[in-house]
């Protein structure tokens, strides 16, 4: 059986919104890759642009302080106005969880400016650290 056929109920959200990329020199962005994937196979559209990492923010990888995490995303997260998106069911997505801060900080985006009925997440992978 494929894995995503054990997930079940993807297929009723509005939309899938990938978290944004930090590093955007990269040939492949994986999160955008495993986004496009599932809405190709659920039949949900994908808003890549929705959520949006401002230039020039702090790498995270070093900050351990989960307070100092979310200061940090606060300022370099933001969410584009081209899409309406009040009343719909997002799947955000991540390819990793670590403290919870990045998907915190886009959740609150998400339902503080955007309206959103609601927000699920799906992380592909947690760290062992507890940064």
């Amino acid at each position: 059986m494929d894995l995503l056929e054990r997930f079940k109920g993807i297929e009723s959200h509005d939309y899938i919104v990938p978290i944004p990329a930090t590093k955007k020199y990269r040939q492949v962005q994986p999160v955008l890759e495993i986004a496009n994937e599932i809405g190709r196979r659920k039949g949900v559209k994908v808003l890549d642009k929705l959520l949006i990492k401002r230039p020039g923010g702090q790498e995270l990888k070093n900050v351990t302080d989960i307070e100092e995490r979310r200061a940090i995303l606060k300022k370099s997260l933001t969410l584009s106005t081209e899409y309406d998106v009040t009343g719909k069911n997002i799947l955000l997505i991540d390819d990793l969880y670590r403290s919870g801060a990045t998907l915190s900080v886009a959740t609150e985006l998400l339902y503080e400016i955007g309206k959103v009925k609601g927000v699920y997440v799906l992380a592909m992978t947690k760290t062992r650290s507890k940064r």
